[in-house]
């Protein structure tokens, strides 16, 4: 009970004035990358325009932005649909130690109540994020062992109803009593099967974040309206998911003056973050040695468990992928483009490119060998690539950490650049100006007086 109650006064008592000025800046950018990589999966993803027309069909009273759509819906639904878009590019913020995409369940909930409640400050608006970010990475670091490998649930879903929830609840301006009660109830909504998810048939690891986005408002709502629950969710939560084998430390150690948005990266590429670093060192390779695909024999890459077991198997269906959120899974296709293409961009998605003759090619070629000593668990490990041609050459590139990494950054003007890219395939169409009205008021998030001033952009 101390520890959810711990978490609880964190979220409720701290304040903007508290944020280090390194974490405002930070927290400012993953605004900025988390809002346009949802633009995206607004006209490319059938599963995402599916639950926007379920939504509609709903009718509802219009409180909150349905990014990239436009219009409004009830701000659990928003926050449902909204939750849908974060992840389909594979585009989405991620902890590079542990595997978790904070912002992908923190930022649409977060959006969604602050239009419902209307004149959130932008400051306001940052302190929500940062803390929900915060709650997130902490969370997902704290068991032992290995959550993807000694566990059956999705880390990435079990955890972010909690920052989905703390965002909601702080925006709502719970009381630490209501906010322990809100994660009581989280804890009822926490779920997520990583053998359901990682069929190469489903859909549902694309669109995973829409389910704890929505049942974070409804969490931070029910308590708001006085619904008690347990009171040792947190608690709880690591005896029934992880065997009551967790590092408390992780949750509690410097709370509130360390700021663990500090330890998230962003991304280059729109892919698994386990296969950034590969894709680095192969890059260079095909253009450091302009090779010739067509004379690629084979390409050899040393993975760990995670590798071998999610970017390398299946084997048929990761060299020819029948869906894009996992082609975005496969090393073999990943290495096709790369190789093919000589760069990674997210139109390589579209279904038609899934089936491009030389990628495929190229894709059959590409080959792991599993080194158990690599660091699994979907944190990062250095990405090593061999590649032999036909003729005897051999050209090898290492690459330690995934570009975007907070200790390997992407710059300001990539980071942008990324969301401006991301905005032209919006199905509400953006204009140029609306889009540079975005980057200038989030970068500058803490002037903006009302949250309102950025989704009256997106409607």
């Amino acid at each position: 009970m101390k520890l959810t109650r711990t978490l609880a006064e964190n979220m409720v008592y701290t304040k903007y004035e508290d944020l280090p000025k390194k974490v405002v800046l930070k927290t400012k950018r993953h605004i900025l990358d988390i809002l346009g990589v949802m633009f995206p999966p607004s006209s490319l993803e059938k599963a995402c325009a599916a639950l926007e027309e379920i939504t509609r069909e709903g009718e509802g009273k219009e409180e909150s932005t349905l990014i990239g759509f436009g219009g409004k819906a009830p701000c659990w639904m928003a926050a449902f649909v909204n939750g849908s878009l974060a992840h389909p590019l594979d585009y989405d913020d991620t902890t590079d130690e542990f595997a978790n995409h904070p912002s992908a369940h923190t930022f649409p909930a977060a959006l969604a109540v602050a239009e419902k409640v209307g004149n959130v400050s932008g400051q306001k608006f940052i302190t929500a994020m940062a803390l929900g970010i915060d709650l997130n990475a902490r969370l997902s670091a704290a068991p032992k062992g290995s959550i993807l490998e000694d566990y059956p649930w999705v880390p990435i879903t079990v955890f972010g109803v909690f920052s989905a929830t703390a965002a909601a609840g702080k925006l709502l301006e719970l009381t630490d009593q209501e906010m322990v009660n809100a994660f009581g109830i989280a804890l009822d909504r926490a779920s997520g099967l990583l053998e359901s998810i990682a069929s190469p048939d489903s859909e549902m690891r694309g669109i995973r974040d829409s389910f704890g986005n929505r049942e974070g408002v409804l969490a931070a709502l029910m308590a708001k309206k006085g619904i008690s629950a347990c009171q040792d969710s947190i608690e709880k939560l690591y005896k029934f998911f992880y065997d009551n084998d967790y590092d408390s430390s992780k949750l509690t150690s410097n709370l509130g003056s360390e700021f663990w948005v500090l330890k998230v990266g962003l991304k280059a590429w729109p892919v698994c973050r386990a296969a950034h670093t590969y894709i680095k060192a192969a890059l260079d390779i095909a253009t450091e040695y302009e090779v010739d695909p067509e004379r690629i024999k084979e390409v050899l890459l040393p993975v760990g468990t995670f590798g071998k077991d999610m970017l390398f198997s299946p084997l048929e269906a990761k060299q020819s992928p029948k869906l894009s959120i996992n082609a975005r899974l496969s090393l073999p296709f990943i290495m096709g483009v790369v190789f093919a293409k000589r760069r990674l961009i997210i139109e390589d998605f579209f279904p038609e490119n899934l089936k491009d003759t030389k990628v495929l090619e190229i894709a059959k070629k590409i080959k792991h060998k599993f080194d158990p000593k690599l660091l699994s668990d979907g944190a990062i490990c250095a990405g090593e690539v061999e590649v032999r041609m036909q003729g005897g050459d051999i050209f090898q590139k290492k690459e330690d950490l995934p570009y975007g990494h907070p200790k390997n950054p992407m710059s300001d003007e990539e980071i942008i650049a990324k969301f401006k890219d991301c905005a032209r395939y919006a199905k509400k169409v953006l204009s140029e100006e609306k889009v540079d009205q975005l980057v200038e008021k989030i970068l500058n998030l803490e002037n903006v007086k009302n949250i309102k001033e950025i989704t009256q952009i997106l409607e």
